[in-house]
C-alpha cells in the first residue's frame, strides 16, 4: 500500500476513507487495513500482559491510532474499527494461545468476499526477542486456513473456531483433534445469526456456547465470569430504563388525574384532549416491552422483576379506565359533558 498522508491517520475514520479510496475489493481493503495496522503500530513489551477487555473498543482503537503503541487488544481493536468503516464486517475475538502463558490474546475474524476468515495483526507485526520488540511483517497471520490457526490460537467462544467439529480446551491443550461430529456445527448459521443480535442477545448466546464447550482452566472461567457479570448488568440497565419508562408513564397519569378532579378545567380543545392519553399508553408499553427482555438468573433482579410486572398491571389498569371514561367524554355532547363528572369518577367506574 501507498504511504498514507498524515492528514488520513489522525483518525480510524481518515485512515478507513483512504483505504475504501485506494482499494475496491473487500480482500484488498481487509488486506490493506492488517498490513498498515501490522507495520504501523509497536508492540509495548512493557505492557504486554494488559489486555484491558472492559475498555470501549472505540477509546481504545484511536488511542492505539495515537500513541502508534499497543499489545494484542490494541491491534486488534483498531485493525476491526479501521476494516469495518472500509466496508469489512470484523469481530475482535478474546481467547488465549495456551495455558503455559501468562495472560490471554485476542485476534480477529472478517468476512471477506462472503467467506468468514482469522487474522491476528499482533502476531503478524513481529516478535518479541529478549524483551525487545523487533517488527517483522508475517503473513501466516492473514486469512490462514481455521484448522492451521486453530493450532495456536484458541477463541473462548468455540463460534470463531470456524469449525464444523469445534475443538473443546481440553482437547486444544493436548493437541488433539475431534473426531467428525454426527452434525456439523453451522457456525456460518450462527455468525450470520450473530450479526442480527442485539448486545445482550449475542452476550446471552456467547455465554451458552462457551458453558457447553466446556470450562476447564481458569483463563476460560473467568471470562465467563465475568462476561455473566457483564450480562447480568445489562439486565440490570434494561430494568432500570423499563423502571424509568414506567415513571414516566405513571408520572403522566397522576397528572392526568389531577387535570380530572379540576373537571377537565382549564378547557382545551378536543383535540388536545384526545392527545393526553396516547403517551401515557406509550411509556407503559416501553416499559412492558423492556421488562419481557429481562431474563437474568439474579434472585434479587427476579423478585424486583415480579413486583415490577403486578405494578405495570395495575397501571395498565387504571389507564384503560381513564381511556374508557375519556372516550366517553368525547362521544358526549359538551352541554351535558359536566355532569360526567358527577356520574363518573376518573376510572370510568360510576360513582
Amino acid at each position: 500500500m501507498r504511504q498514507v498522508p498524515d492528514s488520513m491517520v489522525r483518525t480510524v475514520g481518515g485512515l478507513a476513507r483512504f483505504i475504501t479510496a485506494s482499494f475496491a475489493t473487500e480482500d484488498d481493503r481487509a488486506r490493506a487495513a492488517f498490513v498498515w495496522v501490522a507495520r504501523n503500530i509497536r508492540y509495548d513489551v512493557e505492557n504486554m500482559y494488559l489486555l484491558e477487555y472492559e475498555r470501549a473498543p472505540a477509546v481504545v482503537a484511536q488511542e492505539t491510532l495515537a500513541k502508534r503503541l499497543g499489545v494484542c487488544r490494541h491491534y486488534a481493536e483498531l485493525y476491526a474499527a479501521v476494516a469495518n468503516q472500509a466496508g469489512v464486517l470484523t469481530y475482535v475475538v478474546p481467547g488465549y494461545t495456551s495455558l503455559l502463558a501468562s495472560v490471554g490474546h485476542a485476534w480477529c475474524a472478517s468476512r471477506i468476499g462472503g467467506k468468514w476468515q482469522l487474522l491476528d495483526p499482533t502476531w503478524a507485526a513481529g516478535r518479541v526477542l529478549n524483551q525487545r520488540f523487533v517488527p517483522q511483517l508475517n503473513n501466516e497471520y492473514y486469512c490462514p486456513s481455521p484448522k492451521a490457526f486453530l493450532e495456536q490460537h484458541m477463541p473462548f467462544d468455540p463460534l470463531w473456531q470456524l469449525l464444523a467439529a469445534p475443538r473443546t480446551p481440553q482437547q486444544f491443550q493436548q493437541g488433539l483433534v475431534p473426531p467428525p461430529p454426527a452434525v456439523a456445527f453451522a457456525f456460518a448459521d450462527s455468525i450470520a445469526l450473530y450479526t442480527r443480535q442485539t448486545p445482550k442477545q449475542r452476550l446471552h448466546a456467547t455465554n451458552r456456547r462457551i458453558a457447553q464447550n466446556g470450562v476447564k482452566n481458569g483463563y476460560t472461567y473467568t471470562y465467563l465470569t465475568n462476561n455473566r457479570n457483564r450480562e447480568d448488568n445489562l439486565h440490570i440497565d434494561t430494568y432500570n430504563d423499563a423502571t424509568h419508562a414506567y415513571n414516566e408513564g405513571v408520572t403522566l397519569l397522576n397528572a392526568f388525574v389531577e387535570f380530572y378532579n379540576h373537571q377537565f378545567q382549564p378547557r382545551r380543545p378536543d383535540e388536545e384532549l384526545r392527545q393526553l392519553l396516547p403517551p401515557i399508553a406509550a411509556r407503559l408499553a416501553q416499559a412492558r416491552e423492556l421488562a419481557a427482555t429481562v431474563q437474568s438468573p439474579n434472585p434479587a433482579l427476579v423478585a424486583s422483576l415480579q413486583k415490577f410486572d403486578a405494578t405495570l398491571l395495575e397501571a395498565d389498569a387504571k389507564l384503560q379506565k381513564a381511556q374508557t371514561f375519556m372516550a366517553r367524554y368525547l362521544t358526549t355532547g359538551k352541554l351535558l359533558r359536566p355532569t360526567l363528572f358527577l356520574t363518573f369518577n376518573v376510572l370510568g367506574e360510576p360513582r
